[in-house]
């Protein structure tokens, strides 16, 4: 920022027909500076904000990224926009975070942490460790306190029990409320802590660390979203209550039982007579051939808010979007609150949304990858 003074002088320099870069010459200042205030871009003694990175399709992204996920701390959330082209410092993204008022919904996560504690944990166990006489299905994406929860209750013991058998790993990851988060002072407890549940309740290993996120399994960058399990396929293992888990942020439907899996423990909505709402699932897995994990979700959030802002009359309008709200509605009226209704728009939005980004991408339906 120049004072008006300085101002002053770059515009009698210039009157006098000297050259721009003469004058950043001679007055030491860039050649930008000197055209910026000669153009009147920047006024004198007025200090220009800089500008925002996070762009209102960005934020868009990360309200996104909190809803589906409260306990979802800043940090991943950085590096996947990293991979959209974002570019600004951690602190500039914090930032721009309270301008746009999008903190995490969980407050205690998005507090500063240190690295986790494990109090109260006796130096050896207190107990020998032995397995298990009745074991308990996996739930892929499972949480780590809701399995060993199911084990301690199918087992007659409590969660204390369980753990009291346990490494201390399972101390500390079970007081994080986001378990997938993996701190560098746990990581060398993790192969000893996995072998340890595995030999408590008779699964392989791999097996355990493929279905539980906590273990850092598979591709723990990628992005996630928190939900329920498909209440039919936890039927099919005799689970009567809701299973939490984290499913890929990109997967809305449960492609085997046709279930839209709503965000949180929202009721889920059956789609067994909208096939197109699960044939739209399957194109955007598809798409992945084409689009990261966040690009995906970018560009549909896009596709939504296109559509939304379409009337139903328009000829350019998506077919039959708000016909089927209104179908569906009448057949899932369970859903009568604002995070039902909410859950309802996104479904019926779907399947346009999903094939105005095939469009945008040059995909249709049965191309082969390129």
């Amino acid at each position: 920022m120049l004072s008006q003074d300085e101002a002053e002088q770059i515009f009698t320099l210039r009157a006098s027909g000297l050259a721009m870069r003469a004058i950043a010459k001679e007055l030491g200042h860039s050649y930008n500076t000197i055209t910026d205030y000669l153009h009147g871009r920047t006024t004198p003694g007025v200090r220009a904000a800089p500008p925002d990175l996070l762009t209102d399709a960005l934020a868009s992204y990360c309200h996104r990224r909190f809803t589906d996920d409260p306990h979802l701390r800043p940090g991943p959330v950085l590096a996947e926009l990293a991979g959209l082209g974002y570019r600004g410092s951690r602190t500039t993204f914090y930032r721009a975070l309270r301008r746009h008022q999008l903190p995490p919904g969980c407050q205690q996560c998005w507090a500063p942490q240190g690295p986790p504690g494990m109090p109260g944990v006796p130096a050896r166990q207190s107990r020998r460790l032995a397995p298990l006489p009745i074991p308990v299905p996996l739930i892929t994406g499972e949480v780590l306190i809701s399995y060993l929860g199911r084990l301690a209750t199918a087992n007659h013991l409590t969660l204390a029990d369980v753990l009291t058998v346990l490494p201390p790993w399972f101390h500390a990851k079970i007081r994080n409320h986001d378990d997938r988060s993996q701190h560098h002072m746990l990581a060398p407890a993790v192969p000893q802590s996995l072998h340890a549940l595995a030999h408590l309740t008779g699964n392989a290993p791999g097996n355990l660390a493929r279905a539980l996120p906590a273990f850092g399994a598979g591709h723990p960058a990628d992005p996630v979203r928190a939900t329920t399990a498909c209440h039919k396929c936890t039927a099919s293992h005799g689970i009567s209550q809701p299973i939490p888990v984290h499913v890929p942020a990109h997967v809305q439907v449960c492609t085997r039982h046709g279930v839209w899996q709503s965000n949180g423990d929202q009721p889920h909505l059956d789609l067994t007579g909208w096939p197109e709402i699960i044939a739209a699932q399957h194109r955007a897995s598809r798409l992945l051939r084409r689009l990261t994990p966040p690009q995906l979700i970018l560009a549909r959030l896009t596709a939504v808010k296109e559509i939304s802002q379409q009337p139903a009359s328009a000829p350019s309008s998506p077919p039959r979007w708000s016909q089927r709200l209104r179908i569906l509605q009448a057949a899932n009226q369970h859903l009568s609150t604002p995070a039902g209704l909410d859950t309802l728009t996104q479904a019926t939005i779907y399947p346009d949304a999903i094939a105005l980004v095939a469009r945008a991408h040059g995909h249709t339906p049965g191309a082969p990858p390129t």
